[in-house]
């Protein structure tokens, strides 16, 4: 079970909800007709009609949500459904590119964009992130591969939305 590297839905999981995390490594998959899901999914199908969307780099396991070359810099775009989910996209965004920076030797500036609220958000990769998602990813490491699921903790927010939520709580 032990991995070396963790997808970026992973990551932005193991982030919100460790035992989420854990599920998925596993491949117990999220209820797909779960309807938060289906929202993100006309969100994206509906937004940047004219943008290449979907770019899947198999050897990261990550699923880009958009690519954009704007001058001469490369911009890794991740498209969200709201502002509530702001902090943890950025999250997932600066691991993209932690990701593409360290494996790909690429340098790249993220963009945060939720199309229903207009908002667009230039994000780049520090030193002091890298440090972050290095300490993170070790304790993924640890967490992840146990035998046993994080001890359930209830979310108020976040659990009643979560496409997981029958391996937890039905």
């Amino acid at each position: 079970m032990l991995q070396k590297t963790y997808s970026p839905s992973i990551f932005n999981a193991y982030k919100i909800c460790k035992r989420q995390a854990w599920l998925m490594v596993r491949q117990l998959n999220a209820d797909q007709n779960n309807e938060f899901l289906e929202i993100g999914r006309l969100i994206d199908n509906k937004s940047f009609k004219r943008q290449k969307k979907k770019i899947y780099l198999a050897d990261l396991e990550a699923l880009i949500d958009m690519i954009i070359k704007k001058d001469e810099t490369i911009y890794i775009a991740e498209i969200k459904k709201s502002s509530k989910t702001l902090e943890s996209g950025i999250k997932q965004l600066k691991y993209y590119l932690y990701l593409i920076k360290v494996k790909k030797g690429i340098n790249a500036k993220g963009i945060i964009k939720i199309p229903k609220e207009k908002i667009s958000r230039e994000i780049s990769l520090t030193k002091q992130d890298v440090e972050e998602i290095e300490k993170t990813l070790k304790e993924m490491k640890m967490v992840l591969n146990s035998n046993t699921p994080p001890k359930l903790k209830k979310m108020e927010k976040i659990c009643k939305v979560c496409a997981h939520f029958e391996f937890c709580w039905g």
